[in-house]
């Protein structure tokens, strides 16, 4: 990942870093310097900067925009208003706006902003990033972490319910975990495409926070167990399916849906994907115990998928290459062929002077000394040279 973004923008310095907002916040140059978050798809780290900015200056003062959908003035006003009244400004998606980040770049140094004023931006690497906004941030790297068990520590954590949540609701407990079992499952699955899924399907924190609230809901509602098909259809049709457009990669969300939202698993019956069952309690750190023993290498099984599906998706991304090799190469049979006509016609002009300028008589006559061949001018020496090799 360091490579990659230091590459794509133009090898400026990018130090990956934990995701230590405050740090930034407190930093004495954060109010004119933005903090620019470099990430990559299916990443976004506008959830947590949110919920920061409420602790910090409350929800009325930080304002969100996604650009790409000519936005462009209204964020600029936005930037200077900002500015003006010290609140928080969170710029998305400006590598679709490449174009146009010169303009945010002039009005950022025109600005005498409050020192409560913070500007953060998000981009995905662009080899069209200007360079001077670049160096002029704070750079992060921000990327979802590696393999089920990274994913499900950082999953939970977000969805933990409070210490008197968990005395009061244990089963509220039980059915967050799930749920961030669920969402670190088809998050990691996305290493398996075209075979785990047909293509890549941004499953952000946004549909993990509308899961969390939807069980809420279902849960405050029922006074056993939970209502599971208000469940099933809101998680297939409103939150994670309403990202899928393909009939059998919604056959799999709706049979891993299924397989974990059921009362056999809360109670401990059946295992999660055949390797932890889930405590029969609602402390949290029961649960973070647990997830220290999942294996922390992903395998096939886990995901409910063949042993040999590696094979499968080295070889398609293999072809895949070769496929884009053989396009580079290709040279279509218009380039190939030789046009008599066409040459004549581009270099004859070209052919005409050289024709009054090389007289062979002329030249057999020239009598070429030593000191024609060391002038002191490398372009007479060079063709005297020439002259004599003739």
């Amino acid at each position: 990942m360091q490579h990659f973004v230091n590459e794509a923008f133009g090898g400026q310095q990018v130090q990956p870093a934990p995701f230590a907002l405050r740090n930034l916040y407190e930093s004495e140059s954060s109010c004119r310097e933005p903090v620019l978050f470099i990430i990559t798809p299916g990443s976004d780290p506008s959830t947590e900067l949110q919920e920061f900015a409420e602790t910090v200056v409350g929800r009325q003062c930080f304002h969100e925009l996604a650009m790409g959908g000519g936005q462009n003035d209204v964020a600029i006003e936005l930037v200077k208003k900002a500015a003006e009244k010290g609140e928080w400004v969170c710029l998305k998606n400006l590598h679709l706006v490449t174009s146009w980040l010169p303009s945010l770049e002039k009005e950022i140094k025109l600005l005498n902003p409050d020192k409560k004023f913070r500007l953060w931006l998000t981009s995905e690497p662009h080899a069209k990033f200007p360079s001077i906004l670049l160096q002029s941030s704070l750079k992060i790297t921000y990327e979802t972490p590696p393999g089920v068990r990274n994913n499900l520590m950082r999953t939970f954590s977000y969805v933990t319910p409070s210490p008197e949540q968990q005395k009061a609701n244990p089963a509220m407990t039980q059915l967050l975990f799930v749920l961030s079992w669920f969402h670190a499952l088809i998050q990691e699955r996305r290493k398996y495409i075209p075979q785990g899924w047909s293509k890549y399907y941004e499953f952000s924190l946004g549909d993990l926070k509308a899961g969390e609230l939807t069980l809420s809901a279902v849960q405050a509602e029922s006074k056993g167990s939970p209502q599971w098909q208000k469940v099933f259809g809101i998680l297939e049709n409103a939150i994670y399916g309403g990202r899928i457009d393909n009939s059998f990669d919604l056959r799999v969300l709706r049979a891993y849906i299924a397989q974990m939202f059921r009362d056999s698993v809360l109670r401990g019956q059946e295992s999660l994907s055949n390797i932890v069952a889930v405590p029969q309690s609602g402390n949290a750190r029961d649960y973070t115990g647990l997830i220290a023993k999942v294996p922390e290498s992903d395998t096939p099984a886990l995901f409910g998928l063949p042993a040999n599906i590696d094979r499968s998706v080295q070889r398609f991304n293999s072809n895949a290459v070769i496929a884009a090799l053989k396009q580079l190469a290709a040279v279509s049979a218009e380039e190939l062929r030789f046009d008599k006509q066409k040459w004549t016609q581009k270099l004859g002009p070209l052919c005409q002077l050289w024709a009054g300028l090389y007289k062979r008589d002329t030249f057999e006559k020239l009598q070429l000394t030593q000191d024609h061949l060391n002038s002191p001018d490398p372009v007479e020496a060079f063709v005297y040279m020439e002259v004599r090799n003739v």
